[in-house]
């Protein structure tokens, strides 16, 4: 009997939460989200490229910082919005210097 009651609890509480309004990110929070996300795979891979060729294997290095790079850029882009639409637009020419680190390191490999 107690479980016939619990089921249409359970589905109540499970109708009622889902009716909840979703908590959305402001658009800085999902620049800078995207920004970490990207910075973070662009380092994880520059740091497998280093370690292979302190092993001598050059195998896919240059495909690898490319892809590197591109993760870098696209993350320096986000960094860039991130700024603009928080108003600090000012401090976005160091930013663009590292933006062009990372093309140059795409482009140059």
């Amino acid at each position: 009997m107690k479980r016939l009651l619990l089921l249409p609890l359970l589905l109540a509480l499970a109708g009622f939460i889902s009716l909840l309004p979703v908590h959305a990110n402001t658009e800085f929070e999902l620049y800078m989200h995207d920004f970490y996300k990207k910075q973070e795979m662009a380092s994880k891979l520059l740091k497998e490229v280093e370690t292979d060729l302190k092993k001598g294997a050059s195998e896919r290095v240059c495909a690898r910082q490319r892809k590197a790079a591109n993760y870098g850029v696209e993350a320096t882009e986000s960094l860039i919005k991130a700024f603009k639409v928080s108003g600090n637009a000012y401090q976005t020419d160091d930013i663009k210097a590292g933006l062009n680190k990372w093309r140059e390191l795409r482009d140059n490999c």
